[in-house]
């Protein structure tokens, strides 16, 4: 499934780091959402940008409390981003696992498009996260911690 939300950016505090060879940035961003996606989020994210001409590096974690077309629940989306003079990359995924309520189950990836919106490609399997809890407990069991 594909829905598209337009979001706005409510408050953003920003929180120099020290970092060597650039300028470094914790930034905690809160987020409201209409349209397919209803909701809000909270973001965590750690930005660099390097004294030189290096890339620009952006990793962040949202934890997002919605509706996604009537169904509710939350689930984290994980993001990470590179930009430098020849171009970037950026990824919005969905962490396996993560999601509860009516989105248990949800995997997918997003993509921020132009005017504060966000497209969210998602399958929804609740099963996927007993399977995955199943399977996280096992390996507790196999490599107990000291």
């Amino acid at each position: 499934m594909q829905v598209k939300s337009a979001f706005t950016i409510d408050k953003k505090d920003v929180h120099p780091a020290e970092w060597q060879g650039g300028q470094m940035t914790h930034t905690r961003f809160y987020k409201t959402f209409t349209g397919e996606i209803v909701g809000s989020s909270i973001v965590e994210a750690i930005m660099m940008t390097p004294e030189s001409d290096g890339p620009a590096v952006y990793v962040g974690i949202e934890r997002f409390e919605c509706t996604i077309l009537g169904r509710k629940g939350t689930f984290l989306l994980m993001h990470a981003a590179t930009h430098h003079a020849s171009g970037g990359s950026a990824s919005w995924q969905i962490v396996a696992g993560s999601g509860t309520g009516e989105l248990a189950g949800i995997r997918g990836e997003g993509q921020i498009l132009p005017n504060h919106e966000l497209a969210l490609s998602y399958e929804l399997h609740p099963s996927w996260n007993s399977e995955l809890r199943t399977q996280n407990s096992e390996l507790r069991t196999q490599n107990p911690e000291p």
